[in-house]
């Protein structure tokens, strides 16, 4: 019990510290949702109130397994409940390595309740009113 506890503790050690030497880098970085190995966050720094039911932000998709981070500046519109992707870029996760940029915008889609741009259209709603998760 005794070194499960200490194997544990070290576990736990390791995780704070590599997460403080992400934390500098993506300090505006904010946690939204996940499904299975796939985060889902919102750079809160970036985020632009375009009305009273816009938002435009950048959103980050971490797919752990695959070692890739998936970077989109998006347009979200919560009354008309769609997105847009503006302009994206798929990198490797630990190093940065850009792998695909994509500069053009694409059209306007649908998105569906208790899906993950649903769930950061809710985030945005919340973190403009001041009830941040």
């Amino acid at each position: 019990m005794r070194k499960f506890s200490l194997v544990l503790g070290t576990a736990a050690l390791l995780l704070v510290l590599a997460s403080s030497m992400c934390f500098a880098e993506d300090e505006g970085r904010r946690f939204v949702d996940a499904r299975g190995d796939t985060g889902y966050f919102v750079d809160v720094t970036t985020v632009s109130i375009d009305s009273d039911h816009e938002y435009t932000a950048d959103v980050a998709i971490i797919k752990a397994k695959e070692n890739r981070l998936f970077s989109y500046r998006m347009h979200l519109d919560f009354a008309a409940r769609t997105y847009q992707i503006l302009r994206s870029a798929t990198m490797t996760y630990d190093t940065r390595e850009v792998l695909r940029n994509v500069a053009t915008a694409a059209p306007p889609a649908l998105y569906v309740p208790g899906s993950p741009i649903a769930a950061i259209v809710d985030y945005l709603y919340a973190w403009q009113r001041g009830y941040e998760k």
